[in-house]
């Protein structure tokens, strides 16, 4: 049986809106990770000691 043409244009439709929705999501959920790292690498407290001696020769 065949569905008729414009009911399978709007289930194209509809599952290109569910697959941007997911990736917006997605990309929504990385950006809040790349925050939460960011905010702690910037209040991490620095050592005094920890990166002064570098061996470039490695």
């Amino acid at each position: 049986m065949d569905v008729p043409a414009t009911i399978a244009a709007e289930l194209g439709i509809l599952r290109q809106n569910v697959a941007l929705s997911v990736i917006k999501q997605s990309a929504e959920q990385s950006q809040k990770l790349v925050e939460i790292l960011d905010q702690s690498a910037r209040t991490a407290p620095v050592s005094g000691t920890h990166g002064t001696h570098v061996n470039f020769t490695a």
